[in-house]
């Protein structure tokens, strides 16, 4: 990640350096024409192209203005690409081969290739188009830096290799990680249909460069404390996939892929290294679930203290429950009469399981079966019907025999997740694939942890600079557009405001039309993979261009759109391959990173 110092108005002399720093001899590929209907204009212009030079679109193309003494230079990617014959109309075409595909005219008439250019940047800045008969050159790597801002960026990533046409890259794109990690903006949503749009795949390279980056600065600086410090947090909501992710993929061919990953400063490419898997704990025993793992995975369960402790009670229960406003207060009077709650000389809560009340789960239902018989006994604060006495009973039961395992019914203490550190940590991984018969249970874990975070970076013994990355594909699960849920408000407050106080969200869904719009909007840095028609036409995307939104419905699985405040459109990378497994049919179990880890046969 380079560190620059911030890029301020162009004076002459910075001019006159990104002058310097372009190609001596670059390669003139047309001019600007503007022609009427076809007149440049300060957001596009319009070049014919040489009769032997091939020009694709998504190509990096420059060209320059000198006026009052002032070289202007223009950046921009080709938006597309046409062919014109110089003939007026279809029937002259066919008249000219009488209609015979086999005859060949005496005259050729050659046509015309144009193309037109959307203006990424202009050095220096300036409200105004090139002019015509300018010369159009084909950008180099330096070119697409430019074009794309990257002089002015202060902490970059480089994150994937820009797309220079169909086939070719023209050096590595970067991105503005304080657009990422809380300066300026904060979080990553990615968008993309299910598969081809490899969104798992693309945040687990996000995680990868990242964490490379902070051990980088942890070996050079260790004691700057202003050095990058994260800590990965993956959920793994799909099968067991993300399970392998310390192991080589057999698909990695190192001399195939690795030049793409040393472009971006990563020399030799490897899987994940040290990750630590949390996994449900059985509903019968101490162990976790199976994974595909035979060992290193630890079990996390809760048990009706470890609930209390962190004000975690409200989400067990579904959104339309909740909705009932005599069910919610309810769960509200129940949970504050199970806690007991002290405050230190410093400020900081603590909360306890009442010593008199009941101490397990099916203490708990115990208790309301008895208050929905005698609605007398019932020893919270408000006056509540029996009919609602008896649902919370029915829902609480429910919720307990369909997370057996994870919720405790009959012990005191359970295993709950501890996911807060103090310094740059290896992944956890974070299973929720075993609980998709529980949609309830998989959105109550979320919120488990989003709530440890939150009561982490805002209590007296948060760390400055720590940065904690948590990945959670299928977002519209947990944060719904239009919900108002618990879980969905604590997942829209990380979003609009813990960015600062370093909680980063890594989100991605199929359709961002259906997650929470302040989600969404509050993302410095969004991505579309592979995506269809019908979501590129919600009003969420409104604001790509129509070529944008083309491209975006053609994508590879390895290609992505990054779209960034400071970016005109969206920059076109293509991602690495990545070198560790993800999915444990393509694992090579005998290279693993622990013994334990290794599958038996």
């Amino acid at each position: 990640m380079s560190e620059t110092l911030s890029f301020e108005p162009p004076s002459t002399s910075e001019t006159s350096a990104v002058e310097e720093s372009l190609s001596p001899n670059p390669e003139v590929i047309g001019k600007v024409a503007s022609p009427p209907n076809k007149e440049s204009t300060s957001e596009e212009f319009y070049f014919w192209v040489r009769d032997d030079v091939l020009v694709e679109r998504g190509q990096i193309v420059r060209t320059e203005l000198v006026q009052a003494g002032e070289t202007i230079r223009f950046f921009g990617v080709v938006r597309e690409v046409y062919r014109q014959s110089r003939l007026k109309s279809l029937a002259e075409e066919r008249d000219r081969y009488d209609g015979d595909t086999d005859y060949r005219p005496p005259h050729e008439i050659p046509g015309v290739m144009f193309a037109v250019v959307t203006i990424l940047r202009s050095v220096p800045e300036v409200a105004c188009p090139p002019f015509d008969g300018a010369d159009v050159v084909l950008g180099d790597a330096e070119d697409a830096r430019l074009a794309y801002a990257a002089d002015e960026i202060e902490h970059s990533l480089a994150i994937g290799l820009v797309k220079n046409g169909a086939r070719l890259t023209v050096g590595p794109g970067d991105i503005d990680l304080d657009y990422v990690l809380g300066a300026n903006g904060g979080h990553v949503n990615v968008t993309g249909v299910a598969g081809r749009g490899t969104k798992s795949s693309f945040l687990l390279h996000m995680n990868y460069l990242l964490l490379e980056e902070a051990k980088r600065q942890k070996r050079e600086r260790p004691s700057d404390p202003d050095r990058l410090k994260v800590v990965p947090l993956i959920l793994n909501v799909k099968n067991f996939d993300l399970f392998h992710i310390d192991r080589s993929s057999r698909r990695f061919d190192p001399a195939k892929f690795t030049s793409d990953w040393q472009k971006l400063g990563i020399d030799q490419p490897q899987p994940f290294t040290n990750v630590r898997y949390l996994a449900p704990q059985q509903a019968s025993g101490t162990n976790p679930v199976e994974t595909g793992r035979s060992g290193g995975v630890m079990a996390y369960s809760y048990s009706l203290s470890d609930v209390i402790q962190r004000e975690l009670f409200q989400f067990l229960f579904a959104d339309d429950d909740l909705q009932d406003i005599n069910f919610g207060t309810l769960v509200m009077a129940v949970e504050d009469w199970l806690t007991r709650e002290t405050t230190s000389r410093d400020g900081e809560r603590t909360r306890i399981l009442r010593a008199d009340g009941p101490q397990t789960f099916q203490e708990l239902l115990e208790s309301i079966d008895q208050w929905s018989q005698d609605s007398s006994t019932l020893p919270v604060r408000g006056s509540h019907h029996t009919g609602t006495v008896r649902k919370f009973h029915r829902r609480l039961l429910r919720m307990i025999l369909e997370g057996r395992g994870v919720l405790r019914r009959d012990e005191r203490q359970g295993q709950p997740l501890h996911v807060t550190s103090q310094e740059t940590t290896d992944p956890t991984v974070i299973d929720l694939s075993s609980l998709a018969r529980v949609p309830t249970l998989q959105r109550f874990v979320v919120a488990t942890i989003f709530r440890q975070l939150v009561e982490d970076r805002t209590g007296s013994r948060a760390t400055s600079e720590l940065t904690y990355l948590v990945t959670l594909d299928e977002l519209n699960r947990f944060a719904p557009r239009g919900a108002k849920d618990p879980v969905t408000r604590l997942v829209e407050h990380v979003a609009a405001e813990m960015r600062s106080q370093g909680i980063i969200l890594f989100g991605a869904q199929q359709q961002a039309s259906l997650v929470s719009a302040r989600v969404i909007e509050n993302a410095g840095l969004r991505v579309l993979g592979k995506t269809g028609s019908l979501e590129l036409g919600e009003k969420v995307w409104r604001f790509l261009s129509s070529a944008a939104r083309s491209k975006a419905m053609q994508l590879s699985p390895d290609e992505k759109m990054l779209i960034q405040d400071s970016f005109r459109e969206p920059m076109l990378v293509r991602i690495p391959f990545p070198p560790w497994a993800l999915r444990r049919q393509e694992a090579v179990l005998n290279t693993a990173t622990n013994p334990t880890d290794i599958d038996e046969p």
